[in-house]
């Protein structure tokens, strides 16, 4: 079949052809769109939910025109059709022109059709009807079903051109309102946490804020980072309304929608339960949706097994960390800084889950992928791993792992892991420990340094966790408690009994004295 361009081609002039380009006079109504559609993609054929608005204008002489009849065709364009004198029918004649394809150079105009499941063909009925019923709170496509649609057409070879809708409902549309946050509203980091339908573990800041009984929650869905939503606590449950619009995404309105994970096209309220105690909301039956439809399903991204928890540390992360990079939301929280400026640096890989670096041929790379800043305590070891490799085993790249209290390339001032070459096809792990002195916020800086005109270095799978295996703060002498044997080797530190070593350093001030010995007393004593 022949199947509409990727992009309609206009004509320059459409009126010879039939085409209502110009808002007729009248009254304009707008609806809400639900029902389902057929479109093309990759020369396949799939079938979706309806979504956004239809403009509709009643117009004297008992006209009616509808804009862009099909939901997945939008050209801007308008049909007539004539309304019953009881004003509860709209009659649609069929074969009307709603386009001109300049490519194919054949009109493209609305007709009934009819699709057979086996070969995926649509095929034109010329002598159908189009009716639509007018009810108190809707308007209904009559003697549609999955099998008999009103469908794009083109007009001179009589071929289905790749768009069809069935079941069309149209319900007055609600004007879409944000949530409006109290003024003076505290809120709190609380980190979220759950699994992407078909992806990867999800890891990323929200914030909570309570307001009586009134709980507000920013920022659930990372392709709306700014956006509330609103849900009341009655006792340990915590209720949202589905379907809170959060605004406007790639020029279409998203909402919040919660499913029944057992029953996908069940719509509910999201619920939440609430521990007060441990500071944690959590949901293991729905999936929470970001949905481009507030009547049906129609998601852009579903998540399930999900809890907010509050965090101890604020806009930074606890240890232990990790992130397995398993959407492109995951990229919301790392800073990526294209040293040499060069328009090559780091990018996440929708094909493998993962993020890449992809070769210049003329500049050697000086490119920082910097994680989100993540809480670390004084006299702790940890440790960094990263997942690496190069695109085969003998193309090496290379790559070294800084630390830094900011997110920039001269704040990464600490060695986790010095320059290394990452010479594998596999995905290996590369590991580094550093010790922290004093008390913060630190981010990791993974910095490819690869040479020119080389190919691809790949990382995944970041974890940040505590070094279990390093000495005790206070154990001086290495043998796994703090006594009376650790002041002694302090002791001789000071006098220059043995070599300077600055693990006795217990208050970070660069050197050892009487003050440490104090310090490991006081671990002994537990003070």
């Amino acid at each position: 079949m022949l199947m509409l361009a990727a992009v309609v081609g206009y004509a320059q002039s459409l009126s010879d052809y039939g085409v209502i380009t110009e808002q007729p006079a009248g009254e304009l109504k707008t609806y809400d769109r639900a029902g389902y559609a057929y479109y093309v993609v990759n020369d396949y054929v799939r079938r979706g939910a309806q979504t956004g608005t239809i403009d509709i204008v009643f117009a004297e002489g008992n006209k009616v025109y509808l804009k862009d009849p099909l939901s997945k065709l939008i050209v801007n364009t308008w049909v007539e059709g004539t309304l019953s004198d009881d004003g509860t029918t709209i009659t649609l004649p069929m074969g009307q022109n709603i386009q001109y394809d300049t490519e194919v150079q054949q009109p493209i105009a609305i007709k009934m059709v009819e699709f057979d499941e086996d070969t995926e063909e649509m095929t034109v009925l010329d002598n159908a009807q189009v009716t639509y019923t007018i009810g108190d709170d809707k308007i209904t496509l009559n003697g549609t079903s999955k099998y008999t649609c009103i469908g794009a057409v083109w007009a001179t070879s009589n071929e289905w051109a790749g768009f069809a809708d069935y079941s069309s409902v149209y319900t007055p549309a609600i004007t879409d309102v944000t949530v409006e946050v109290p003024a003076g509203l505290t809120t709190a980091v609380y980190k979220f946490k759950g699994n992407e339908y078909q992806g990867g573990e999800l890891n990323y800041n929200t914030k909570v804020g309570f307001d009586g009984n009134d709980v507000y929650i920013q920022g659930i869905l990372t392709d709306m980072p700014n956006a509330w939503i609103k849900g009341t606590r009655n006792g340990n449950t915590v209720t949202f309304a589905s379907n809170q619009y959060l605004g406007l995404l790639a020029g279409k309105p998203v909402y919040m929608t919660a499913v029944n994970r057992m029953n996908t096209s069940e719509i509910q309220d999201l619920v939440f339960t609430y521990d007060e105690a441990n500071g944690t909301f959590s949901n293991t039956t729905q999936f929470l949706l970001l949905n481009a439809s507030r009547n049906t399903v129609y998601l852009m991204q579903a998540i399930s097994d999900f809890t907010l928890t509050l965090s101890k540390s604020g806009e930074a992360y606890d240890v232990p960390y990790s992130e397995s990079f398993g959407s492109s939301t995951s990229m919301n929280d790392f800073t990526i800084i294209d040293g040499n400026g060069d328009g090559t640096t780091w990018a996440y890989n929708n094909m493998s889950g993962n993020v890449s670096y992809n070769w210049s041929t003329t500049n050697a790379a000086d490119e920082w992928l910097i994680t989100p800043a993540i809480r670390l305590e004084a006299g702790k070891s940890y440790k960094f791993t990263v997942k690496a490799r190069s695109f085969t085993a003998s193309m090496p790249e290379r790559m070294e792992v800084m630390m830094g209290t900011d997110a920039t390339a001269e704040a990464m001032t600490t060695t986790v892991i010095a320059a290394t070459e990452v010479a594998t096809g596999d995905l290996t792990p590369f590991q580094g420990t550093v010790r922290v002195t004093a008390e913060g916020n630190y981010r990791f800086g993974i910095h490819a340094i690869s040479d020119a005109d080389n190919m691809m270095l790949t990382i995944d799978d970041i974890a940040v966790e505590e070094d279990t295996t390093a000495p005790q703060r206070g154990d001086i002498n290495g043998d796994g408690r703090v006594d009376v044997s650790d002041v002694n080797a302090a002791i001789n530190i000071i006098l220059k009994v043995t070599d300077t070593d600055l693990a006795a350093d217990l208050n970070n001030d660069g050197k050892v004295d009487v003050a440490d010995v104090n310090l490991i007393i006081n671990i002994i004593l537990k003070l």
